[in-house]
C-alpha cells in the first residue's frame, strides 16, 4: 500500500453537521426557498431546540442564540418554541421529537 487512506462507507461515517443561523437569517431563507418541515427537539433538562428542513438543502438548520451563533438556542417552554418556529416559517409539517430527552 502507498499509505494513503481511502474513506468509504465502511470506514467511518462523517458526524452530522449542525448548521445554526439567527432568526432573521432563517426567516429570509425560509421566504426565499420554503420550509419542508419544522422539528422541535426535546433535549435533557426539559429544554427544547428548533430545527428547520429547508427545501433543496440536505442539512437541518437550527435556530441559534443571538450571542453565540454556533450554538442552537434552547427553549425552556415547548409552547414558546413552537410559537417562535411557526412565526418564523409556516411549514406544512411540525414534528415533536422526544428521543433526546432523558427517560423518567
Amino acid at each position: 500500500m502507498n499509505g494513503t487512506a481511502v474513506r468509504d462507507s465502511t470506514t467511518r461515517a462523517d458526524p452530522p453537521m449542525i448548521v445554526c443561523a439567527r432568526y432573521d437569517v432563517l426567516r429570509a431563507l425560509a421566504e426565499a426557498s420554503g420550509v419542508e418541515q419544522i422539528t422541535l427537539w426535546a433535549i435533557p433538562n426539559k429544554k427544547y431546540q428548533v430545527s428547520f428542513r429547508i427545501k433543496n438543502h440536505a442539512q437541518e438548520w437550527y435556530l441559534s442564540t443571538l450571542r453565540n451563533k454556533a450554538t442552537p438556542r434552547a427553549f425552556v417552554n415547548l409552547g414558546a418554541a413552537a410559537h417562535i418556529a411557526y412565526g418564523l416559517a409556516h411549514a406544512p409539517i411540525m414534528i415533536v421529537n422526544m428521543s433526546k430527552a432523558l427517560p423518567k
